[in-house]
């Protein structure tokens, strides 16, 4: 276990979590399509690193496109490309299924693809993937992380190779990692009539935030395992702040491990965690290309705000009149996004660090 400032990759270095990783390794062994679902930093790229530690697997990191405002299919392609070549140096078999494909050419361990019309189709590696798998008699998963950005892409779409895997190729499965899980499902449009993946079947695996007596446990082992004794203060104080979102406590442990225990260092983290959720979330912002976000999340604040205050401060603020329409559009994408939910009647910011950082939001 202990504090790691990367995800972790093997079932000793997990904590907790067990449940939710006999559910995803089960679903591996038997789905076609998992959904990996949970908050930022809740640790759903560990789960599923660990799940897949010892099973053929694909990442494709989907991350690194979350500040683009639109994806190509080139673009995808090139990370795609990239973990092949990873993949061929664990699996040196799997060549003889890959240079069969169009638009594939193999050097040593490495691959690339053609370009243009000559491209390979993403179904067509996936079906040299899945040969391979069938003659080892394993399986391939197919991991895309934050795998919602793919609803920016441009000029094509990877549904239909989804789809097309689901019902021929049976030795590949795909685990969708997703923290901003409306638009997770808005891309796979898994209800929608019109889908290539309408009426596929979606195991869902939910990775809630650590309870405060398990977020208390975890921030007490880890600091055990380096032999730095706290006091139950300070770690009710941590959780207090940081609430059971493990990124942060990690981020929490590591930074005392460097410092020395003193609660300044508490401060010290959720300014510096401040920093990066506002930024994530003014890249959002960005994205979207309207300042109308910022003066929401300020309204809902730390205590939270119903859909008729949020309407009100807007109005009073923007000194113009606000939709329905228009605010139904702002607070489902907030939503979809992940950067805010609904109890009941109120809007709450989703992160604890930034609700904390919330009135201060500079966009």
């Amino acid at each position: 276990m202990g504090f790691s400032e990367r995800p972790v990759e093997r079932p000793e270095e997990l904590f907790d979590r067990e449940k939710e990783l006999e559910n995803l390794r089960r679903a591996i062994s038997s789905r076609a399509m998992i959904a990996v679902l949970g908050a930022r930093r809740v640790g759903k790229t560990s789960l599923i690193k660990v799940a897949t530690h010892d099973i053929p697997r694909i990442y494709l990191d989907i991350r690194k496109f979350e500040s683009a405002s639109y994806i190509t299919y080139d673009m995808f392609l090139e990370e795609l490309r990239g973990d092949l070549s990873n993949f061929m140096s664990l699996h040196e078999k799997v060549k003889e299924y890959l240079r069969r494909v169009r638009g594939v050419r193999l050097f040593g361990v490495g691959v690339e693809f053609s370009v243009g019309e000559s491209r390979p189709s993403f179904s067509s590696v996936l079906e040299a993937l899945n040969e391979w798998a069938e003659g080892e008699n394993a399986r391939v998963v197919v991991v895309m992380d934050e795998v919602q950005e793919l609803v920016k892409m441009r000029g094509h779409s990877i549904l239909p190779s989804l789809a097309y895997a689901y019902d021929n190729l049976r030795n590949v499965s795909f685990v969708f990692a997703g923290s901003k899980v409306g638009l997770l499902y808005r891309f796979l449009r898994i209800d929608d009539a019109s889908s290539p993946l309408y009426g596929r079947y979606l195991e869902r695996v939910v990775l809630n935030p650590l309870s405060k007596d398990l977020a208390i446990e975890f921030l007490r082992k880890g600091f055990e395992e380096h032999g730095v004794r706290v006091s139950e203060d300070f770690l009710a104080m941590a959780v207090e702040k940081l609430d059971g979102i493990i990124g942060w406590l990690s981020f929490l442990g590591l930074r005392v491990l460097s410092r020395g225990v003193d609660e300044s260092v508490i401060g010290e983290v959720v300014e510096e965690a401040s920093r990066i959720a506002v930024n994530e979330f003014c890249n959002f912002v960005e994205v979207m290309g309207t300042k109308r976000y910022v003066e929401i999340l300020k309204v809902i604040g730390s205590e939270g705000a119903t859909w008729s205050q949020i309407r009100r401060y807007l109005e009073l603020r923007l000194g113009t009149r606000i939709y329905d329409s228009e605010l139904s559009r702002l607070l489902k994408n907030l939503m979809d996004y992940g950067f805010v939910e609904k109890k009941e009647e109120v809007y709450v910011i989703s992160d604890p660090i930034l609700r904390h950082a919330s009135k201060h939001v500079r966009c």
